[in-house]
């Protein structure tokens, strides 16, 4: 299985001390079972922003060794963005839009990859349909 690991998850393991459950089901579901783990392009922008806003260096070495570790480093792919208006398209028309085109994003690359979302979003993840498959390590 290959999870999509969404920014609050990334931010939870950039925090080990305080996120002790998350910590355990990467290492379960990663190291021990051999999954593999993606981090979406939009995620990477979200917490590489915050930790250069933050001047976060210690948690920027964290995130770079996370990020070194994650399967694909490739950038989205045109079926990504058209999926991503489409879903948002979707939602507005609905009335439930979301408030985050990150999100958006993140759900299309999970969507046209076939990647599990793992995700502490779950309400938001879940309006969007389409096939995603959410997962919540935080629960």
């Amino acid at each position: 299985m290959i999870y999509a690991l969404d920014t609050n998850i990334i931010s939870f393991l950039l925090r080990r001390e305080r996120n002790q459950e998350v910590v355990r089901r990467f290492e379960d579901e990663i190291v021990q079972r051999g999954n593999y783990y993606v981090i979406p392009p939009l995620s990477y922008y979200e917490i590489y922003w915050h930790l250069l806003r933050k001047k976060a260096t210690a948690q920027a070495r964290i995130f770079n060794g996370l990020y070194a570790g994650s399967l694909s480093k490739a950038g989205m792919k045109e079926a990504e963005f058209v999926k991503a208006a489409e879903i948002r398209a979707t939602l507005e028309e609905q009335g439930t839009p979301i408030g985050s085109d990150a999100d958006i994003f993140i759900a299309a690359h999970c969507i046209i990859n076939g990647y599990t979302l793992v995700t502490d979003n779950t309400s938001d993840f879940q309006r969007i349909g389409c096939g995603i498959k959410i997962v919540n390590w935080k629960k």
